[in-house]
């Protein structure tokens, strides 16, 4: 199979760690079954997949007519290097974390590392946060991880993503020491409400380092690209 980039690490939002002294890295693959492999996240319900950020910024721009773009065929030639040779996927992870780590040093910045940016793989995410127990790994997740028999390293935090069909699990997540991420209604510009189920919301927004949140906090996310218009329930209306 043929060698490209896996790795991201030029996105606005995750920029945004820079002013914290973070380079962040990301993985980017076609989300659900949207290359046609098998489905990279186990968890996905209709309202997650109608408002994924794989089609937020660059990923949804399209020209007229057309169904795709580069980014998109980018991820699916990803997906498919997963599913088809994942010895040799994960090797060439590796390689180029590490290649990533060089980068963030000569800059006098630490890596921080989201292999999942739209997919929910967790033993992907786990092989890497072991290979490179000095890198800080983090994730979101809607599989409820405190239920598997996964170890989950110390170098690699998890934030339980909401859903309209998970809301249970979301309140087991705060009472296993997880916080939660919740898509609202609210638009750029305004602020995001103060509480959800009794607990304190945070501004994700502000920086996608979720590793350095506080624990016991809902982490607010304003409904971005499709989700703004979603009708499912997965964004929660304010």
């Amino acid at each position: 199979m043929a060698r490209f980039k896996l790795l991201t690490i030029a996105n606005p939002k995750t920029r945004k760690g820079e002013s914290h002294g973070y380079m962040t890295a990301v993985l980017h693959l076609s989300p659900a079954n949207v290359a046609g492999h098998g489905t990279v996240c186990p968890f996905a319900t209709a309202g997650c997949m109608a408002s994924c950020l794989n089609t937020a910024g660059r990923g949804g721009i399209m020209r007229q007519g057309e169904t795709t773009n580069a980014v998109q065929e980018a991820r699916k030639r990803r997906t498919a290097y997963y599913k088809l040779d994942r010895y040799g996927f994960a090797d060439a992870l590796a390689a180029e974390i590490e290649q990533a780590q060089t980068v963030a040093r000569s800059h006098g910045m630490t890596l921080a590392v989201r292999v999942n940016g739209t997919s929910d793989l967790p033993g992907l995410a786990i092989d890497m946060a072991t290979r490179f127990p000095n890198v800080q790994f983090y994730d979101y997740t809607k599989i409820p991880i405190w239920k598997t028999v996964l170890r989950v390293p110390a170098n690699l935090h998890y934030t339980f993503s909401h859903s309209e069909r998970n809301a249970g699990e979301c309140v087991a997540a705060t009472q296993h020491g997880y916080n939660v991420a919740v898509a609202f209604s609210t638009r750029k510009g305004q602020e995001l409400p103060e509480a959800w189920h009794g607990l304190p919301v945070i501004d994700g927004d502000m920086s996608d380092l979720r590793f350095t949140d506080p624990r016991g906090v809902v982490v607010g996310l304003r409904a971005k690209g499709r989700a703004k218009k979603d009708s499912t329930g997965f964004v929660v209306q304010v």
